[in-house]
């Protein structure tokens, strides 16, 4: 039961409360009794005096007890709460109104009489009560002149013991009585507002938990979160940065379905990729080991060459995975600097030479100044251009023609390799980017190519904070476009 917060809340808040009422009653209390004290000490400030003026206390230098006991016999009927002892210098009691049996002291401390004629500005001051040894009380004093003594004093104490008890205090007090009510019914109100007002801010924190709890059971339903304001306090902020968990968890748990997915799919592929040269590396090495006598050298050296070609597919096809998953496990770290993007078109040109020979394909460079600097990864920019040129001179018939384009823009280099081959159908489109997608499966066109080639380019472009685009016309031309910083980010 009180395991929840609101019922921890209550709690202390009924803690605080009970703590503030005994402060405050506490503090009534001190306050009202003090303030009482100096009240009526200041008015009865006096007393003693018009009684030392008024009444023969001593006569032929004896206490005079018949105009004492008329004295106190009167003061009883008219102010009961006054109490009168007679004191020598010393502060000894010789003579009181009180009953006997109710005197404990014999002797008063004089120190609060002498304070009481030199600093009535800081009342009030107490002395003691002679019908106490602990307790203290306020009076009145004035001098009585002895004749062959010192001065004595007329002690008067101004609260009678009916004022001593708190109960008798609130009895006596209907302010004071009225003061505690208010002050308790206002206490009972503040709590009951207090409760309130945790119970509707715990509210907000219970649907939160519920909410939690229906995403912990079903992570892939975005939680219904309530309504948060944009500047709310710290249970808003927690709604929102949950909020903003939530949904980077989902798109964690997306992001891990298309990743499981392409894993699968990649598996596929590979297997099936490695599959075909395997096999038929296997078929030419089991003939020439079955018919190594009775084929011809022509013959040997031709499976031989076949074989290699098989084996050389088999290498690109590793590394180019090796890579690919260097790229996607974010271990290729970029090494970016300064470079002339003109003299590695023409260095990569020269690379395809034989290849362009062989199928009589015109390269062009076409760039309007031959210092175009930018800041990227000097390998990585050459592995895109030659995957880029490589694509091309697959599908590029003999005698055609493939152009690579540099032109300057806006603190950037825009590159593009068009080609005029047989393009691109627009179906395709969207997947050329696609791990293992190969256009030519469904041209029949005979190539070592994996299928990894412009993954691969999107990877490496991404990591440059670019994008590659793609247009084709197919039977006519296609164009890939991407571009590069001119200075550091």
């Amino acid at each position: 039961m009180f395991k929840t917060l609101f019922a921890k809340l209550t709690l202390s808040l009924l803690f605080i409360f009970i703590l503030l009422s005994v402060m405050t009653i506490s503090v009534t209390f001190i306050a009202t009794g003090l303030y009482q004290q100096e009240v009526m000490q200041k008015l009865n400030s006096e007393v003693a005096g018009h009684i030392v003026k008024e009444i023969e206390i001593l006569q032929d230098d004896r206490i005079n007890h018949p105009a004492l006991r008329k004295l106190f016999h009167s003061l009883m009927i008219l102010n009961p709460s006054l109490e009168i002892y007679l004191l020598d210098h010393e502060g000894y009691i010789l003579a009181f109104s009180a009953p006997p049996w109710k005197v404990v002291r014999l002797m008063v401390d004089t120190d609060p009489i002498k304070r009481y004629f030199t600093q009535k500005n800081f009342i009030p001051i107490q002395g003691d009560d002679p019908r106490d040894m602990e307790k203290t009380k306020v009076f009145s004093a004035a001098k009585v002149a002895f004749k062959d003594k010192p001065d004595g004093y007329l002690y008067v104490i101004l609260g009678g013991e009916e004022y001593d008890s708190i109960e008798e205090r609130i009895k006596g007090s209907y302010i004071l009585s009225l003061s505690l009510i208010i002050t308790a019914v206002g206490l009972l109100i503040a709590f009951m507002v207090g409760v309130l007002l945790f119970a509707a801010l715990t509210r907000r924190l219970k649907r939160l938990t519920y909410v939690i709890a229906e995403f912990e059971q079903n992570p892939q339903i975005i939680p219904d979160f309530p309504a948060v304001r944009v500047r709310g306090d710290e249970i808003d902020q927690l709604t929102g940065r949950f909020q903003s968990m939530a949904g980077k968890i989902h798109h964690q748990l997306d992001d891990l379905q298309t990743t499981d997915h392409l894993r699968r799919e990649l598996v596929a592929n590979v297997s099936h990729d490695l599959r075909t040269p395997l096999a038929t590396l296997q078929g030419y090495i089991e003939t020439l080991l079955i018919k190594e006598v009775t084929l011809s050298e022509q013959e040997r050296r031709e499976y031989l060459q076949i074989a290699i070609r098989h084996c050389t597919r088999l290498n690109k096809l590793v590394a180019e995975l090796f890579e690919l998953a260097k790229l996607d496990a974010s271990e290729t770290r970029l090494k970016p600097e300064i470079f002339n993007l003109v003299e590695l078109a023409e260095d990569i040109v020269q690379k395809f030479l034989l290849s362009l020979r062989k199928k009589n394909i015109q390269l062009t460079l076409d760039y309007a100044s031959t210092e175009l600097f930018v800041y990227a990864d000097i390998s990585l920019i050459e592995r895109v251009l030659e995957n880029l040129l490589e694509n091309a001179l697959r599908f590029v018939p003999d005698n055609g023609a493939v152009v690579i384009a540099l032109e300057a823009a806006e603190q950037q280099v825009q590159i593009k390799v068009i080609d005029n081959g047989m393009g691109i159908p627009e179906t395709e489109l969207p997947y050329i980017f696609d791990r293992f997608f190969q256009l030519e499966k469904n041209r029949n066109i005979e190539s070592n190519h994996s299928g990894l080639g412009l993954s691969i380019v999107k990877k490496i472009i991404e990591l440059h904070h670019s994008f590659i685009e793609v247009s084709s016309k197919p039977g006519e031309q296609t164009q890939f476009t991407f571009s590069l910083p001119v200075n550091p980010l």
